[in-house]
């Protein structure tokens, strides 16, 4: 047949096959292939639309460019707005740069002094429970950290943000047995005594223990609430080329020489200095003519009666 063409393993029919086809054909194969045809059309559509990556985001972010270039970094704050920082690095230079995707992964530190606790501050601390349960050693260390909602945290660390008493080893106490060996401490501070007793709430477990006289109390919290322009900054991160200056982090760690819970120092005050008196200088009075020639006569007078004595 004449209008029976065989191209590409395509028949092309005349009018009265297709036709006759189109009559046998059932409907879901038409379905089908007109289902075929819209996906071609549409992927063609999209494939010839499609624009090229800038790179103009946070180490690639949201282009579709992979970041490829590592960056570290130490410099100071300068500002922070949302879940972006600006650091001046020790060269000079300002970067910005992007939250981790873990915000376990930024840190601030800081020093402070038992003067900073009040009563429900979350702390946490290790310590060493021995047979019986009870700490056998003062602590040397607290920590002083904000809570985080558990779908923020990850899985390894979830029972440093747990309140209760857990298993440095994560070993588990047979049952009736008390825990024993190194452990965490996650709770509240209840009470911290001058002779250095220490009270906790650890969720449902009351902990009472000794801290060293020479002990530590840190903050250690996963915010920039405490952050100041000038502080510390340590920057872990990727960058897309060329611009380095957008840095996505890994790891963001922020640091200050200020304490807290110390009392700043109280102004002197100067009292005000009583005003000196003026000497004036006495002016003897004007002698009347006359009166000089009569003293100088007397005193001869006086000069010769002590001769004559």
């Amino acid at each position: 047949m004449t209008d029976r063409i065989l191209s590409r393993g395509v028949f092309i029919l005349g009018p009265t096959q297709q036709t006759a086809v189109t009559r046998r054909m059932p409907r879901r194969a038409l379905l089908t292939g007109c289902t075929l045809l819209c996906l071609v059309m549409i992927c063609g559509s999209a494939t010839t639309s499609a624009a090229p990556p800038d790179g103009s985001g946070f180490g690639g972010g949201g282009t579709g460019a992979l970041a490829n270039e590592v960056t570290v970094f130490d410099g100071t704050l300068k500002d922070a707005r949302g879940n972006i920082i600006t650091v001046t690095r020790e060269d000079g230079t300002e970067c910005t740069v992007q939250f981790p995707d873990e915000i376990t992964s930024l840190e601030f530190v800081g020093k402070a002094l038992p003067a900073y606790l009040r009563r429900g501050t979350p702390i946490r601390f290790a310590t060493v429970l021995g047979p019986t349960g009870m700490p056998m050693a003062p602590v040397n260390q607290l920590q002083i950290f904000a809570p985080l909602s558990p779908q923020l945290v990850p899985h390894n660390q979830a029972e440093r943000f747990t309140p209760g008493v857990h298993s440095a080893d994560k070993k588990k106490p047979q049952r009736g047995m008390p825990l024993t060996g190194k452990v965490i401490v996650v709770g509240n501070l209840m009470m911290l005594t001058a002779q250095g007793g220490l009270a906790v709430q650890a969720g449902s477990t009351p902990v009472q223990t000794m801290v060293s006289p020479d002990a530590t109390l840190e903050i250690r919290v996963n915010n920039l609430s405490l952050a100041q322009p000038g502080d510390a900054v340590s920057v872990e991160g990727f960058y897309q080329p060329p611009d380095e200056t957008k840095v996505k982090a890994n790891k963001i760690t922020i640091t200050t020489d200020r304490v807290f819970g110390e009392m700043p120092a109280k102004p002197t005050r100067q009292r005000p200095t009583k005003k000196s008196k003026v000497v004036e200088p006495t002016v003897e009075p004007e002698k009347m003519p006359g009166e000089e020639s009569v003293e100088a006569e007397a005193e001869e007078k006086d000069a010769a009666a002590d001769a004559e004595d």
